[in-house]
């Protein structure tokens, strides 16, 4: 008996539909995932979790995913915010105005390639800021001092590689 091509493409389909549809749903990463990080020899003082609300006094859209923590450590705080948009052109507006109204129009338009990735760091008048984006999402790490934010910034990479491992998985 010959097993024709037609029969074979047919139970192919039939196969991978079957196993896509039962494997396990793989859940969005968004940014209330991330309330669960931490920063040693801090204390965790507020985390916010909202649809729209603001970034350093900058108005998100009213469809921006926003987790805002704060963090103290003796008298000194330390703010993350982790933003997702609906999309990329969103993220990229949202961007510019930022870098303008902390820096400057030039830097704004050197800091960015547009709708895929941009990186700002530097002293401003809260103190230093580390912060990027990259496709929908936005990441801000304010603090008193370089050192400070990076460090932050580090320990946070290491979180976000351990959370979408898990949510990958």
């Amino acid at each position: 008996m010959r097993i024709r091509l037609p029969h074979i493409i047919a139970a192919l389909v039939i196969l991978i539909i079957f196993t896509s549809s039962c494997g396990t749903s793989r859940s969005e990463l968004v940014p209330g995932r991330f309330a669960g990080f931490t920063l040693s020899e801090y204390m965790d003082i507020s985390t916010l979790t909202s649809v729209g609300g603001k970034v350093l006094d900058l108005s998100l859209d009213d469809t921006a995913l926003l987790l805002q923590k704060e963090f103290a450590k003796g008298t000194r705080r330390f703010t993350v915010y982790v933003t997702k948009f609906e999309n990329v052109s969103q993220s990229t507006g949202f961007w510019y105005t930022l870098i303008r109204d902390v820096s400057s129009e030039l830097r704004a338009f050197v800091s960015a390639i547009p709708w895929v990735y941009g990186e700002f760091s530097g002293e401003i008048d809260e103190g230093y800021i580390r912060t990027w984006f990259s496709g929908k999402w936005l990441y801000l790490f304010l603090g008193n001092t370089k050192e400070e934010v990076n460090s932050a910034v580090d320990a946070f990479k290491e979180f976000e590689r351990s959370l979408v491992r898990s949510v990958v998985s």
